[in-house]
């Protein structure tokens, strides 16, 4: 995530960096729209909203965010994410 956009990220104020149970539950927000969680693991993310998802992979160093549009595929862009994450 560039810095820039790091501010832009919001979890819900329930929720705390050990406990990403209430973001699966409560979704996100980020760059002010709302994400609703579709699916998540140990390492990934998935949330959508109405103009389209975000995925958010942890790797040992970073944490990936990508962004898709409505008419995208989200799996397609899961896998580019998740692959992108296995470099780092």
């Amino acid at each position: 995530v560039p810095p820039e956009n790091l501010s832009n990220i919001q979890i819900p104020e329930n929720a705390s960096n050990k406990n990403l149970l209430q973001v699966r539950r409560g979704g996100l927000f980020f760059k002010e729209k709302y994400y609703k969680c579709v699916h998540s693991n140990e390492h990934s993310i998935c949330l959508q909203n109405l103009e389209g998802g975000l995925i958010v992979v942890k790797t040992k160093t970073f944490i990936l965010v990508g962004t898709y549009r409505v008419g995208m595929y989200p799996s397609v862009w899961e896998g580019a994410v998740k692959k992108l994450g296995k470099r780092s």
